[in-house]
């Protein structure tokens, strides 16, 4: 019944002319085995109050888009971070901050670029679609290092970013201070 089923697949696979499946098919002995493979299964789950809905991973071009975004925030590009948000986005902050509209963004970064020099390192992102959700997320870890009145301050942040049409729309940041290494490990 085996060699039945595959000889009736490679038939199948061959008969659509691709040259490709057709050299897997040649490629494979009389005593193969067919196995099937779920394709794009859930990388995770989302648990909200309407319920739990299923994770897959997420359009790569979400990462450059953020890593970009995260650029244009070391570089002090108030114009770029601004064509790279949506005009509604929101923000919530570590300290509880809540920013809502590009300029009102545009007009807290000015201020806090001045007053406090952060810059991040990203070392880690990943993008990632929940079903039924018009749009994407990326949640990505950087190092972040502040110059308050001459002292260096040093924290790690994590970031949930909505993507959506090739714009930021929204993320939250959580952070905590960065530690030291404990002697000895």
């Amino acid at each position: 019944m085996k060699n039945l089923l595959l000889l009736f697949t490679l038939s199948l696979l061959t008969s659509c002319n691709n040259t490709a499946v057709q050299k897997v098919a040649s490629s494979l002995s009389p005593d193969a085995e067919i196995v099937e493979v779920e394709v794009n299964s859930p990388a995770g789950y989302l648990s909200t109050a309407d319920g739990r809905s299923d994770v897959y991973d997420g359009d790569p071009s979400n990462l450059k888009l953020w890593d970009e975004y995260i650029t244009a925030h070391n570089n002090r590009d108030l114009a770029k971070i601004s064509s790279m948000s949506h005009d509604s986005i929101a923000i919530w902050g570590p300290r509880g901050e809540y920013i809502k509209g590009a300029q009102a963004h545009s007009e807290f970064l000015s201020e806090w670029f001045e007053n406090n020099n952060p810059k991040w390192d990203t070392y880690f992102s990943y993008t990632m679609e929940v079903e039924g959700q018009d749009g994407q997320w990326v949640i990505s870890g950087s190092d972040l290092s502040l110059e308050v009145e001459g002292e260096v301050i040093n924290s790690s942040q994590i970031m949930d970013a909505f993507i959506k049409d090739g714009k930021v729309g929204a993320f939250y940041v959580y952070e905590r201070a960065a530690t030291l290494p404990v002697p000895g490990e």
